[in-house]
């Protein structure tokens, strides 16, 4: 058997068009393929498919479907190694929680790949991280939704797909929260991470992947990130649950709007979710006075997976308590 290769775009599909601006095009992805070929040798059977072609912050829920259709089909076929997914650096991390609370139960690796800079720019990291993802494949060192990545200067790293942090500001690189990376390619050899936890429990959280929603209702899910001298949103009956993003020490102001928002959200019966608390401190004392408001502080994860795990719970009718206190073998938690 071969490995699936399922082409979205990104930098890693995309050149310098006839104006100087950098664009997904047709044979681009292709290129990929040549350039691996011709550097490591031909001995991968590669099939391939393009469901569309974006720059990834135009992604949105009817491009993650079509995407989750996909891999879907490549998967029931059972004719593969492993799927490889080309993606564009910005969401990376969305695609890559999204399909690790559908696909976390595949008996194959699932493996997103990105690059820095388009593939003929010297600084690309895009081959580099594609080669490291088949031979992560190739050795058949886990299953399930991954992330192949090697950071400006570092080591090519597997990430699991629901443990990525958001990038910061003017940063390509892809990180685990607290460095809960699956495991690395040292001097070319795979070794685990010692320090990974796998935890017990449900391995997915959508067993039929056919009938997947992602509301498209912009109100749906409410996703708050704190900042000083921050307002509230005014909630509506549309909202059926809120993520409040926390301060790195897992806290948020108490402040009269946030009150004025609980009592609201109380109201209109609105869950609210705290993301950020940190699993093995201690609590700061405003963590109870968020919890006497009503908020529901979860369990220490990566913010973008919780909120991918919101967002699908939502969309598809499920008990959103019951989903967002499960803790699935995706999740992180020390």
């Amino acid at each position: 058997m071969g490995i699936s290769v399922i082409f979205t775009g990104g930098t890693i599909g995309s050149r310098v068009n006839e104006q100087g601006v950098l664009t997904p095009r047709e044979q681009s992805p292709y290129f990929l393929l040549e350039e691996y070929n011709r550097q490591y040798g031909n001995s991968v059977e590669f099939t391939t498919a393009e469901p569309y072609r974006i720059l990834s912050e135009n992604l949105d829920a009817p491009h993650l479907l079509s995407l989750i259709s996909s891999v879907n089909a490549i998967v029931e076929r059972g004719e593969t190694e492993g799927i490889v997914i080309t993606h564009g650096t910005d969401t990376l991390c969305y695609s890559a929680a999204v399909l690790g609370y559908v696909f976390g139960d595949v008996d194959i690796p699932i493996v997103l790949v990105s690059s820095d800079y388009i593939l003929q720019d010297i600084r690309s990291n895009g081959l580099v991280n594609f080669h490291y993802a088949l031979e992560f494949i190739r050795g058949r060192y886990g299953t399930g939704v991954f992330v192949s990545h090697q950071n400006r200067g570092g080591i090519p790293t597997i990430h699991r797909g629901t443990r990525l942090l958001q990038q910061p500001p003017l940063s390509g690189e892809v990180n685990s929260i607290k460095e809960s990376w699956y495991g690395r390619f040292e001097k070319g050899m795979y070794q685990d991470n010692p320090c990974y936890h796998v935890l017990e429990g449900e391995s997915c959280l959508f067993p039929d992947k056919k009938k997947i929603k992602l509301s498209e209702q912009e109100s749906a899910v409410m996703r708050l990130i704190p900042f000083v001298g921050m307002s509230y949103p005014e909630l509506s009956r549309q909202t059926r649950a809120v993520l409040h993003e926390s301060y790195h020490s897992g806290t948020v102001a108490i402040s009269p709007q946030l009150e004025r928002f609980m009592q609201r959200a109380r109201e209109l019966e609105i869950p609210v979710f705290l993301c950020g608390l940190p699993g093995e401190e201690r609590e700061y004392e405003t963590v109870s006075q968020y919890k006497s408001m009503g908020m529901r502080p979860l369990a220490e994860s990566a913010p973008v997976a919780q909120y991918c795990k919101l967002w699908l719970a939502v969309s598809n009718g499920l008990d959103v308590e019951r989903v967002m206190n499960t803790l699935v073998a995706e999740d992180f938690i020390l």
